[in-house]
C-alpha cells in the first residue's frame, strides 16, 4: 500500500496514478548499450593479431558499463516504485524520494494553472513534464517525464470546480423528488383538472414501479 492510500481522507478516493515513461531509464539503456559495444570490440580485438592485450581492457570496460548501468537501472527502478503522483477527488499528491522524501500536496479547489511541457520527441513518445500551478503554499508541483501527461491534467480538470470557487459552492446536482412527494404532486395536478384520468393512471403508475 502506498502513501497515498495510508493517507486518504474519509471519502476520498484515488482517481488516477500517474506513471514515469520508460524514458526515465534512459541513461541506464545507453550504458548498456555502449558496454554491449565494447563487449563486441573486446571479442573483435582478442581475436586480431596482437590485440589480447587490448581485447582485455575492453573486455573489463564493457563489465564495468554493465555493472553501471544494472545499478543505475535498479537505483531508478526502485525510485520509480517510491515516487507517486495521484489525482484524487479532493486533492492532488507528489510524493518523491527515497531517503529524503518530500510530500507536495494542493487542494483541487486551489488549482490555477497546469501547463504541459513537451517537445517533438516527447510528444512523440508520449510523455512530458506537468506543472500545476496552485494558490497555496507549495506554489508550484512539478511532475517530471510522465506518460500520458495530458491524461493527467484531463483527470485534474475533470475534478476542480471552477475557477473562485470551493466544492461547497458548486451548486449540486438536486436530488429527484421523493416518491411521496411526487404522488401528492399528481394528485394535486389530477384534483386540479391538468391531467386526465388515463393520464392519472399512467404517471401513477410509473412513479410506483420506481420504488
Amino acid at each position: 500500500m502506498g502513501y497515498a492510500e495510508k493517507n486518504l481522507a474519509a471519502g476520498e478516493t484515488i482517481l488516477y496514478r500517474a506513471r514515469y515513461h520508460w524514458v526515465y531509464y534512459i541513461f541506464s539503456a545507453i550504458v548498456l548499450v555502449l558496454a554491449a559495444a565494447l563487449g563486441l570490440a573486446a571479442l573483435y580485438a582478442r581475436n586480431a593479431p596482437a590485440g589480447e592485450e587490448v581485447g582485455r581492457l575492453l573486455a573489463w570496460l564493457a563489465l564495468a558499463f554493465v555493472v553501471i548501468g544494472l545499478l543505475g537501472f535498479l537505483a531508478l527502478r526502485i525510485r520509480t516504485g517510491m515516487d507517486e503522483f495521484v489525482v484524487t477527488n479532493r486533492r492532488v499528491i507528489r510524493r518523491v524520494g527515497l531517503f529524503a522524501r518530500e510530500v507536495q500536496q494542493a487542494p483541487l479547489e486551489r488549482i490555477q494553472d497546469i501547463t504541459v511541457e513537451q517537445g517533438m520527441f516527447a510528444r512523440m513518445l508520449g510523455y512530458g513534464t506537468v506543472i500545476v500551478e496552485t494558490a497555496s503554499e507549495n506554489g508550484m508541483l512539478i511532475f517530471p517525464k510522465i506518460a500520458s501527461p495530458e491524461d493527467f491534467r484531463t483527470n485534474v480538470w475533470r475534478q476542480a470546480p471552477p475557477a473562485g470557487r470551493t466544492p461547497a459552492e458548486v451548486p449540486a446536482t438536486p436530488a429527484p423528488p421523493a416518491p411521496r412527494a411526487r404522488l401528492e404532486e399528481l394528485e394535486s395536478l389530477k384534483q386540479r383538472g391538468l391531467l386526465s384520468d388515463e393520464e392519472y393512471a399512467a404517471k401513477r403508475q410509473e412513479i410506483l414501479s420506481h420504488l
